[in-house]
């Protein structure tokens, strides 16, 4: 009955023309150091997990959500490079069919770009002769970012994808088109999640001298609703995520993508740690409840 209800309301929500439930929030900010997060808004119901994949020589942590047997689709992640892409949805959606020739789902390229990439320079080139278009019935955009100061917001477009720079060493996404209001005034921006985005920018530019990954998960917890399932900061100078569950700022875990670990890291009486694969490990496990079945096997299925 629980799941039967959330649907529900999320369907009332989407109909009304705002996302409660995939309310995400993505940012980059460059200060003394760089600094991205994001948070993940979704059904409770949904299982999310944590995993680290280094399938194709390219160590990468990604967090993925559970929405069938075989199907984990991967949102959010980074490489060991350091470069950091995040999948938001997009509203309003559209409906499209599969790529043409020459174009490319916002999926594919946060793969590739994650497996193939260390730097936003590299996916621009790609973007020359490759363009991002709607398929299907999901309608997304990303945030990329790299240590180097490169940060940008990939978004379909009618004759061909539109990008977004960073501005001023910061860069913030939720679910309206960045490039419909670039430049703009922050009062005048409209759309799903703009109150989230004006609530981000306003911290960020209080904060903006000596940002650091603490600020970021403030401006995470700013900008988080009843929905936010996991919320990320990425130092990708160091390698390391810092993750807050289910909306609890007071207990902070720590990611470390060249150890291939997540620890607890702040605000915990004991200090646990558990091992990163493929396959990753559930967040509801991370916050203390039983072990699901893929979590006591995992052990089966190192990379």
């Amino acid at each position: 009955m629980r799941t039967g209800r959330m649907l529900i309301v999320c369907l009332l929500a989407l109909a009304a023309g705002e996302s409660v439930c995939v309310a995400c929030t993505g940012l980059a900010v460059y200060s003394e150091r760089p600094v991205y997060g994001m948070n993940f808004d979704y059904s409770p119901d949904v299982p999310v997990r944590l995993l680290i994949d280094d399938a194709y020589g390219v160590r990468t942590f990604h967090m993925a959500f559970v929405t069938g047997p075989r199907r984990m689709p991967r949102t959010v992640g980074m490489n060991e490079h350091g470069l950091f892409v995040s999948t938001q949805e997009l509203h309003p959606m559209v409906k499209a069919g599969p790529p043409g020739d020459g174009q490319q789902c916002p999926g594919g390229l946060y793969h590739q770009a994650l497996r193939e990439f260390s730097s936003v320079t590299e996916v621009e080139g790609h973007l020359q002769t490759t363009r991002v278009v709607d398929c299907y019935d999901l309608t997304l955009h990303l945030l990329l970012a790299d240590p180097e100061g490169r940060a940008i917001v990939v978004e379909p477009g009618v004759g061909g994808h539109e990008i977004t720079e960073v501005s001023d060493g910061r860069l913030v996404m939720t679910n309206f088109a960045n490039c419909r209001f670039a430049g703009a005034d922050r009062d005048s921006i409209y759309g799903v999640g703009a109150e989230r985005y004006r609530t981000a920018h306003d911290l960020i530019e209080e904060r903006f001298d000596g940002f650091d990954v603490d600020d970021a998960m403030d401006v995470l917890a700013a900008a988080a609703s009843e929905w936010t399932r996991t919320s990320m900061v990425f130092d990708p100078l160091a390698g390391e995520v810092f993750v807050a569950l289910e909306g609890d700022f007071s207990r902070i875990f720590r990611v470390s993508i060249e150890e291939a670990t997540v620890e607890t890291h702040t605000g915990f009486d004991e200090h646990e740690s558990w091992k990163l694969g493929r396959f990753g490990v559930s967040t509801a496990v991370l916050a203390g409840a039983d072990p699901t079945f893929l979590d006591r096997v995992i052990d089966l299925f190192t990379w």
